[in-house]
């Protein structure tokens, strides 16, 4: 099984997601969903940025370009800090690809660290 296909399953099973109730939220077949989970398939830009939506999870993350982390926040609350981050300093972080993907790994990096101080204490 490819990295992706078991990612995809991996992150569906985490949030206790049937492909069935996937389908529901994404619009994307349960067939079509079982393809990817099984390799028989690769998913379309726009499906994996619905996917990795839901499951709370890069795109990277899924195709294997980011090791797993013992800790991550889920995708959705980095895109909020960041939306606070944008109007509190009336600035836009998504112009440019390189400027978006440090602040998401930075902030990543951060909670990660915040993490682990609070559980070696």
């Amino acid at each position: 099984m490819s990295s992706l296909a078991s990612r995809l399953k991996k992150a569906r099973e985490n949030k206790k997601l049937t492909q069935v109730s996937v389908a529901d939220k994404t619009g994307i077949n349960n067939k079509t969903l079982s393809g990817y989970e099984n390799a028989v398939s690769e998913p379309d830009y726009d499906s994996l940025k619905a996917l990795a939506s839901l499951y709370d999870v890069s795109i990277d993350w899924l195709l294997g370009n980011e090791q797993e982390r013992a800790y991550a926040l889920p995708e959705s609350e980095i895109e909020h800090i960041i939306k606070e981050t944008e109007n509190k300093y009336n600035v836009n972080l998504r112009d440019d690809p390189m400027v978006l993907a440090s602040m998401k790994s930075l902030i990543q990096s951060l909670a990660q660290a915040k993490k682990g101080q609070s559980e070696n204490r």
